[in-house]
């Protein structure tokens, strides 16, 4: 996706509450081949609520509902998921810094606010990318790509590639990171480990739900992440993801 620069618009409050639900594991099935850059830690820490934020807005909650539900046809899906990724965004950027800037106005000289730090954009996979539009449409000069994780040269793990479109320094920007769903949270842990040998710091990672073991090892391995998600589901099943989850979201999304 190419960048695109929008007109700045104001950014809507939303409460967030903090959650501190206990974790167990369901084990059916073997681990998938994910394997992390770095080794997360084996143990499920306690999440720490100061960088865990979960976004309790009632429509951001029915938008979350309507993904659970298995019954959901694919076009609302995508209505839904576009909703709810523009909403946690939103509040995850509420801190961006902003300068002054003059503007004429039909009655004079006014001195307003403008973001003052390029917001840069990944989605873990493609299919998550498509929903980026959404967010382009609000924040001023967002460049959006995506992070890809093919099968390493030696076919041993994984290997982590982004893509991205006249890529800026990122240590001049604000990274999010975009994984619709944590399971045990490798797939992230690589991406992460990508964006920090590319300069990238204080990144932001947004999920619409994760799991309570996958969440916390993702905190406890980067101490500086910051989680924005709209669901924690204290259960992980190893084959199937968070429990309840929200299913598989590549074919939900595209049916």
């Amino acid at each position: 996706m190419n960048p695109e620069t929008i007109s700045p618009a104001r950014m809507p409050r939303f409460r967030r509450s903090e959650t501190r639900a206990m974790a167990r594991v369901i084990v059916k099935q073997p681990a998938d081949d994910f394997q992390p850059a770095a080794p997360l830690p084996p143990a499920v820490p306690a999440p720490t609520p100061s960088r865990m934020h979960v976004l309790d807005h009632p429509v951001a909650q029915h938008a979350l509902t309507q993904l659970r539900n298995r019954h959901t046809p694919s076009l609302q899906f995508r209505d839904n998921s576009q909703q709810l990724l523009l909403m946690l965004t939103l509040d995850a950027v509420r801190n961006l810094p902003t300068r002054e800037e003059p503007v004429e106005t039909h009655r004079g000289l006014h001195v307003g606010q403008v973001v003052a730090k390029p917001v840069v954009f990944f989605s873990l996979y493609r299919h998550g990318l498509g929903l980026a539009h959404s967010v382009a449409g609000i924040l001023p000069g967002l460049q959006a790509g995506n992070i890809s994780l093919d099968r390493a040269p030696d076919g041993q793990g994984l290997e982590p590639r982004m893509h991205l479109h006249s890529a800026p320094m990122l240590d001049t920007t604000r990274v999010i990171l975009f994984d619709p769903v944590i399971a045990s949270g490798n797939g992230a842990s690589l991406a992460l480990q990508l964006l920090r040998r590319s300069g990238a710091t204080g990144v932001t990672l947004i999920t619409f739900v994760g799991s309570l073991p996958g969440l916390s090892r993702l905190q406890s391995a980067y101490p500086d992440l910051q989680i924005w998600t709209a669901g924690i589901d204290a259960e992980l099943d190893l084959k199937h993801g968070p429990v309840p989850g929200i299913g598989n979201f590549a074919e939900r999304l595209f049916g």
